[in-house]
């Protein structure tokens, strides 16, 4: 018998700063059964990080080949695919290759599988054609993995986003994190 994803429900006051973004509201996220709190905890912070409007969550772990996150336009045309935790330099390659226009973004708490990644996509060569440069964006993992020691189920954060900088009121107690984005590849 197979097991089934547990729902996760995150009531976030979220303030991007930069971008000029505030909202209020509830984020439902499937969480798979072998899915580690420290992805759930990503994608949420994926999620925040690069709210947008449409801005969904994708299957999960149920499909691997499918995104963390993504956005379409009215038209049902893919414009935003994120990826946390872990991909491989090919994948981002064959979704800039099968998407053309799609911001590809990348969501990682290691420091070190992030400059792995980003050394592998530009040991490759030249991004296909049409193709925007994808990002790289490396969350404080300590951030990651005290946010996701909080196992309820339910769960109320107030998020800030300013500058390259998470901070984080989750039930009461106050954490915060650096974010570093750095684009990778290059379309000369």
């Amino acid at each position: 018998m197979a097991l089934t994803p547990t729902r996760y429900e995150f009531r976030v006051a979220l303030s991007h700063v930069d971008r000029g973004r505030d909202r209020d509201e509830s984020i439902i996220v499937a969480r798979h059964p072998s899915e580690t709190a420290e992805h759930l905890t990503l994608r949420v912070l994926a999620r925040c990080l690069l709210d947008e409007d449409g801005i969904t969550f994708g299957p999960g772990l149920s499909d691997p080949d499918a995104a963390d996150l993504l956005t379409r336009d009215l038209t049902g045309q893919l414009t935003t695919w994120v990826e946390c935790g872990a991909a491989t330099a090919d994948k981002v390659r064959r979704v800039l290759q099968h998407n053309s226009g799609v911001a590809v973004h990348v969501v990682l708490a290691d420091e070190r599988r992030a400059s792995e990644l980003v050394q592998g996509f530009e040991a490759d060569g030249r991004l296909p054609r049409r193709s925007k440069i994808p990002t790289c964006w490396t969350v404080d993992g300590a951030l990651v993995r005290a946010l996701a020691g909080k196992e309820e189920r339910r769960q109320r954060w107030t998020v800030t986003v300013v500058g390259d900088h998470f901070y984080i009121d989750a039930d009461g107690e106050s954490f915060d994190g650096a974010v570093d984005r750095r684009p990778f590849g290059s379309d000369a």
